[in-house]
């Protein structure tokens, strides 16, 4: 037949007609079914798939000839939704008595959602015409109810599994279905657990990788002196893909803060620059760290270290073997008049005290203001 079965029902119970139709149509029934003494009860081909037929609304503007009769009769089962609100229903009566009428009584199969059977009152739950076909209770049916001892997690789904064992005609196949679904069903809640921690690690991942991060930037000095000033300002240059960020420090520790810096770039290397008075240029590679601190060693030149130039007298004729002395460190200008002396980073001030002599000239002392290349000192005689 076209349908395995035909969901009759009142419209009130729509919430239980569609979920059954979803679960029964998506039930997977296995090739193969054994009982408990591991004997085959049933062997297909291939996988079955239950097709189920849900009328949308209650037709109860138009006789059953002009509705479902067709689809009543393309279906192998009936099912009938049963509740005080089907069993009050003359349309779910019509359905049922087609049924009765087309001989086919053994096929009706009620799935009882709500009130009691065969009660007689106002929570009576089966049809009339279900009841009068069926006057001793012999009726093969489902009741959620029945599954009340199990966890309600289990009952719905208890209550599916005997039907699909009803509707493939091997009821004896209940317990074998039911483990199988069972088993089935915790390795979905597990594959879904384990797919929402997945999630959930995903959108934590993709918060990290994008939170904003600040990194400390500290100069590490390695001459320190006490005699050398602090430039006004220490230049770093961080460049980061096409962007740069730079950070002028003035603190008198040498500390500063890139902050808000893209959170991709955390963990990665970025290249960092820096430039000063009185210091070599800098140029590396770090690694950037969220809330970290990079050390950058800087190192001090030569511009308070090195003094030369040439020494002439009144005629500006060079004077050659003159004594130059600073800071303690002395040398000899060459006979050309040129000299170059050399301090050492210990020794070293922004105004050396400077004496120049020799012997039939007068002595010279200067408070020399800077150091550089290109001194030129006269002597007298």
């Amino acid at each position: 037949m076209k349908y395995t079965a035909f969901i009759s029902y009142n419209l009130k119970d729509d919430r239980w007609a569609k979920w059954l139709q979803r679960k029964l149509e998506a039930y997977s029934i296995p090739v193969v079914i054994r009982n408990e003494k591991d004997e085959v009860m049933r062997r297909e081909e291939k996988p079955k798939k239950l097709r189920v037929f849900r009328y949308k609304t209650d037709l109860n503007t138009v006789s059953l000839n002009e509705g479902l009769a067709k689809e009543l009769d393309d279906a192998r089962w009936l099912i009938v939704i049963c509740s005080p609100n089907s069993a009050r229903s003359a349309w779910v009566g019509k359905e049922i008595q087609h049924f009765l009428d087309t001989g086919r009584r053994d096929h009706i199969l009620p799935f009882i959602v709500s009130g009691t059977s065969y009660s007689g009152d106002e929570n009576e739950c089966l049809n009339p015409v279900l009841k009068a076909a069926f006057p001793d209770g012999d009726i093969l049916g489902v009741n959620i109810d029945d599954y009340g001892d199990d966890p309600r997690i289990y009952r719905k789904r208890k209550a599916l599994v005997r039907t699909v064992s009803l509707l493939i005609e091997v009821p004896d196949a209940y317990s074998y279905l039911w483990n199988r679904y069972r088993m089935r069903f915790w390795e979905g809640v597990v594959m879904k657990a384990a797919g929402a921690i997945a999630i959930v690690l995903m959108l934590l991942w993709a918060w990290h990788y994008n939170a904003e991060f600040d990194t400390q930037i500290r100069l590490c000095d390695t001459t320190p002196t006490n005699t050398l000033p602090t430039p006004d300002s220490l230049k770093v240059t961080l460049m980061l893909e096409n962007e740069e960020k730079t950070l002028v420090l003035t603190e008198t520790d040498g500390t500063g803060t890139y902050k808000n810096l893209p959170g991709r770039f955390a963990d990665q290397e970025g290249r960092l620059t820096f430039e000063a008075e009185g210091f070599e240029p800098e140029d590396t590679v770090v690694t950037l760290q969220r809330n970290g601190e990079v050390n950058l060693s800087i190192h001090r030149d030569d511009t308070y270290g090195v003094l030369a130039g040439n020494i002439i007298d009144e005629n500006g004729q060079a004077v050659g073997g003159a004594m130059v002395e600073a800071e303690g460190v002395t040398c000899t200008s060459q006979e050309d008049g040129s000299f170059m002396l050399y301090i050492p980073m210990e020794k070293q001030k922004p105004c050396p005290h400077v004496r120049i002599s020799k012997a039939g000239y007068q002595t010279e002392e200067y408070t020399h203001q800077g150091v550089g290349l290109n001194w030129q000192v006269m002597l007298l005689k």
